[in-house]
């Protein structure tokens, strides 16, 4: 099994790390061989495993690609988390001047946005280039991803973090009502 995948030239240092150590570490936590092609910024991933090996160690390369720390995206190695990659280009036009623009609304003043969708989705972003990309558990990505799709879609900052202060209230307020279904099975034999 074999995949390629590019990554800028400017991550591929970040991937490499330092005397190939981050390379090294991917290899050994996935059971993959990793070749990369300096010039052309072309990563291949193969092993003699399984595909499952291969996925994950691209989900790991496109994350550091995307602006993650690799220690960050080592959080991939878990079973039940994902990357997630929202494009800005599906919000604004291509123009330079209007990512950064839309890259600031997501971080906001002093990063405190995307340090809030970060803790209350317990989840980690990451905006660079023209993307918006998310790590976590599937469902704390998609709540993430919710909340900055709205942002890129325009809402307003304040109505944003109510919806997210609204869903974070909400939570405990499911289980509840899940504890009440159990509760209400009949398990009395007939």
């Amino acid at each position: 099994m074999e995949e390629i995948i590019r990554v800028g030239h400017n991550r591929l240092p970040v991937l490499i790390g330092p005397n190939g150590s981050v390379k090294r570490e991917i290899q050994r936590k996935t059971k993959t061989k990793i070749d990369i092609d300096s010039h052309l910024g072309e990563v291949t991933i193969s092993s003699d495993q399984s595909f499952f090996e291969v996925y994950t160690a691209k989900n790991i390369i496109s994350a550091i690609a995307r602006g993650f720390s690799p220690e960050n995206a080592y959080n991939l190695l878990k079973d039940d988390y994902i990357l997630e990659i929202v494009s800005l280009e599906d919000y604004v036009k291509n123009t330079k001047q209007r990512h950064t623009q839309i890259k600031g609304r997501v971080i906001g003043r002093e990063g405190r946005i995307k340090k809030l969708i970060e803790s209350k989705f317990n989840c980690i972003l990451s905006v660079y280039g023209k993307t918006v990309s998310i790590i976590g558990n599937e469902d704390s990505v998609k709540d993430a991803r919710e909340a900055v799709e709205k942002i890129l879609a325009g809402a307003k900052h304040s109505t944003v973090i109510k919806s997210i202060k609204r869903a974070s209230l909400l939570e405990g307020y499911k289980e509840v009502l899940e504890e009440e279904k159990i509760d209400d099975i009949d398990f009395s034999e007939e």
